[in-house]
């Protein structure tokens, strides 16, 4: 194993300056490459400073053919200097940028190893990214791709890397018919990483920078959201929220602005005001997942106002408005039994509510937990063969769950 010293990195960051062509410069970075040095600490520095110039290299020849053996290189560089972020950047760049038809072979196992030292939870995303076909798509659009292929890895590591990608790329691409979508997208990065003023600005950005983007009420409203939610600033969220309703009337935000005051009274304890909201949101948005959020939003004023009957009355009109998505199903008729339970002291309503779960989706994920809560209200209300009935069934039907079990027990005690 050879030993190398840093001082050696001098000699390549000045190569490609000297060099009669691209060839010569990157048959120099692969030697380098190989050599490597017992010193962990110094082998990561040197293995970091090559791939840099790497960097350097692809800038001075953006176009070459040989780009993509360039990135793959600096790929396995900085994967050696443990800059995993960096790495998984450069392997779908050259996937996104440089398509080819052996991609998969080419990069899989890569990706698969950073991702092993990254964040095995999004290494599935990470593997999915590859299957994505760009070779139909230009330069401009490609790299569009890309930007977006690297902010769906949902982890903190992968923050820096991206936004200094998408700075790179708005530097050098002010014209592209897109910018304003990549702006918001920047400003959706800031704000999943806990960076809220930046997000903010980037969402003023739009609106105050693009004349003729089609997102000014959408990007007001993201900018407002991230007062009223990240910056705890309702004062000036409302005011932006406001400005949204006066000047874009027409646009399809106004529900979900309409959503997001009623939230902001809701949080006043503006009840009234917050109700008048709601309706307004839900009338607008009919069916969209915004309006899930302003229909519970509702139920939980009514709620909050001691109106039990009425927030039980919502949750099971949301339900049936959204019947066709099992979790919002399942979870607001689960919302809607337990306010007849613990708030209506109305067991049978209660049981009616579980039923209906169980006639929709009979294999929910918690099935068996919704199968013992009403066999025991079976039971509080006296229905002890139904149930003693749907107990053998939860139990038929999930032999090994822990309900199962207490279902067992409770039936014991029924049978004595």
């Amino acid at each position: 194993m050879n030993k190398i010293y840093l001082s050696a990195a001098v000699l390549f960051l000045c190569v490609t300056a000297g060099a009669k062509d691209s060839q010569d410069a990157l048959e120099f970075y692969q030697a380098q490459s190989r050599l490597v040095s017992e010193n962990k600490r110094q082998d990561r520095a040197y293995a970091a400073s090559l791939a840099e110039a790497l960097s350097v290299w692809q800038a001075q020849f953006p176009q070459d053919k040989q780009t993509k053996e360039a990135l793959l290189l600096q790929a396995d560089l900085f994967t050696r200097a443990e800059d995993y972020p960096a790495a998984l950047a450069a392997l779908l760049k050259s996937h996104y940028l440089f398509p080819v038809s052996n991609d998969s072979a080419l990069l899989s196992s890569r990706v698969e190893a950073v991702m092993n030292q990254l964040d095995k939870d999004q290494k599935g995303q990470a593997l999915k990214l590859l299957a994505q076909d760009t070779q139909s798509l230009n330069k401009e659009q490609r790299q569009e791709a890309y930007l977006r292929a690297l902010y769906s890895i949902n982890t903190p590591d992968m923050y820096a890397v991206t936004a200094q990608e998408i700075d790179a790329f708005l530097g050098n691409n002010p014209s592209y018919a897109q910018n304003d979508k990549i702006e918001i997208l920047y400003g959706d990065l800031h704000r999943r990483n806990h960076n809220p003023l930046a997000a903010a600005a980037q969402y003023k950005k739009v609106s105050a920078l693009y004349p003729k983007t089609t997102y000014k009420a959408a990007s007001t409203r993201m900018a407002a959201d991230v007062y009223a939610d990240d910056l705890k600033d309702p004062q000036t969220a409302k005011a932006m929220y406001n400005q949204v309703l006066k000047n874009y009337p027409d646009s399809i935000e106004i529900g979900v602005v309409y959503k997001h005051l009623g939230i902001m009274e809701e949080n006043n304890k503006n009840y009234e005001h917050a109700l008048a909201y709601y309706d307004k949101a839900i009338e607008l948005l009919q069916g969209k997942p915004a309006a899930y959020e302003a229909m519970t939003g509702k139920a939980d004023v009514y709620a909050k106002m001691r109106d039990y009957q009425s927030a039980y009355n919502t949750l099971i009109k949301t339900a049936d408005a959204f019947n066709q998505d099992e979790n919002k199903y399942v979870s607001t008729m689960l919302k809607a039994a337990e306010v007849a339970d613990r708030r209506l002291k109305d067991r049978s309503q209660k049981s009616v509510t579980l039923e209906k779960i169980l006639l929709a989706y009979p294999q929910t994920h918690n099935a068996p937990e919704i199968m013992f809560e009403l066999a025991y209200c079976y039971e509080k209300q006296g229905k002890n063969v139904q149930a003693a009935a749907m107990y053998k069934k939860l139990i038929l039907a999930y032999p090994t769950d822990n309900f199962a079990e207490k279902a067992q027990s409770r039936l014991d005690r029924l049978n004595k």
